[in-house]
């Protein structure tokens, strides 16, 4: 009887440990704060159990919406740690889950994939790739001032037409336009955060000669 009890007591300390246990939490970390539309990011986070193969479930909420879905379900490696691999289409809010337990939110925005082409001498194309038309969004074409060592204004230009990229939501809004520079110059197109907004942030092409 006396070994009974002290196996009752025992149990039941055991049992008041595991109840004042604190539960379980998870981090969530991007591996970068802004990427290029089309280009993936990647998250990373710890579960404080330190248990492999736990379900850890990436929950997002997109830019125009106020509800979360589920991006992705990833389990945890030897240390509780995990990571995963996602392509925001535009501003993406991002939050860890485990049971009842989340991580702080993690928000990634995306910049506007920009392209210049010069189909000709003073002619220009420009591109605008994102995961919805940016048709009358405007984009400003410069010019590299050595001098100043600085971007500045050439000229303003409204987005066109836009049409579908080769995986939804893609969508390519273009212009054609003109513009006389001296030969060699370096040009880019770039778009504000005010244009791009509310769903992406300033971006910028990579740069060519006139």
């Amino acid at each position: 009887m006396r070994l009974l009890a002290l196996i009752s007591v025992a149990a039941a300390a055991l049992a008041a440990v595991a109840a004042a246990a604190p539960p379980a939490t998870v981090t969530l970390a991007s591996s970068a704060p802004s990427v290029l539309y089309g280009t993936q990011v990647k998250l990373t986070g710890e579960l404080s159990t330190k248990k492999a193969n736990q379900p850890i479930s990436i929950m997002e909420t997109v830019c125009g919406s106020t509800h979360q879905t589920k991006a992705t379900t990833v389990k945890t490696v030897a240390n509780g740690a995990y990571s995963a691999s996602v392509t925001p289409t535009s501003g993406t809010s991002y939050q860890a889950t485990f049971k009842s337990s989340k991580s702080p939110a993690v928000a990634v925005t995306v910049r506007p994939l920009l392209e210049l082409k010069r189909v000709a001498a003073g002619s220009y194309t420009a591109k605008a790739t994102a995961g919805q038309a940016l048709t009358g969004k405007f984009v400003l074409f410069q010019r590299y001032r050595v001098l100043k060592k600085r971007w500045v204004q050439v000229k303003r230009i409204a987005l066109g037409a836009a049409v579908p990229g080769a995986t939804k939501p893609t969508m390519v809004s273009s212009v054609s336009f003109k513009a006389k520079l001296p030969r060699g110059t370096r040009v880019r197109v770039m778009i504000t955060k005010v244009q791009a907004a509310p769903c992406y942030v300033t971006s910028a092409s990579k740069s060519l000669r006139a």
